[in-house]
């Protein structure tokens, strides 16, 4: 298999999105190993789904390659432990630099959409495993958003 090789940004935010080995449902058995997995890492914006997660995290001068190897091998161990073993994560990750503001809004838009995409609620808001009531009190959001009206995304997430 070749090598992936990922350019490496200092001082940058990224959107993540990783998926469960063969899509399996897995990542809502204990989410509290979701949090254990990252180490007290700050991710600006997340949300965990059956299958796969999206999160914005902001690096100093870390690679993304290391801090996602990292992530994946003590989510991977943690979760050993406690369910059995057999594999966790697909190979690899996808992942996108985000450039400017307009670019972090519509991520972090995506990702507190994203269980009403998969239709895993009608709110957004009403979903807990995801920032999105955090940035609802910090009013970047009207409460209404993604309720009333759905919004349209341009671009790729790595679904």
């Amino acid at each position: 298999m070749k090598s992936l090789r990922r350019y490496v940004f200092r001082d940058s935010t990224f959107f993540v999105t990783v998926v469960t080995f063969g899509r399996r449902p897995i990542l809502l058995n204990d989410p509290k190993i979701f949090w254990k997995a990252w180490a007290g890492r700050n991710l600006d914006a997340w949300v965990i789904l059956p299958e796969h997660f999206h999160a914005l995290l902001r690096l100093g001068d870390e690679s993304i390659s290391v801090v996602m190897h990292q992530f994946k091998i003590q989510y991977y161990h943690l979760y050993r432990r406690q369910f059995g073993p057999g594999r966790v994560w697909q190979n690899r990750f996808w992942e996108r630099v985000i450039r400017d503001q307009d670019d972090l809004n519509r991520h972090i838009d995506y990702t507190h959409y994203n269980p009403v995409h998969h239709d895993l609620v009608n709110d957004p808001f009403a979903y807990e495993l995801s920032s999105a009531s955090l940035w609802l009190q910090k009013r970047y959001y009207e409460r209404d958003w993604g309720v009333r009206e759905r919004p349209t995304f341009e671009g790729s997430f790595g679904e």
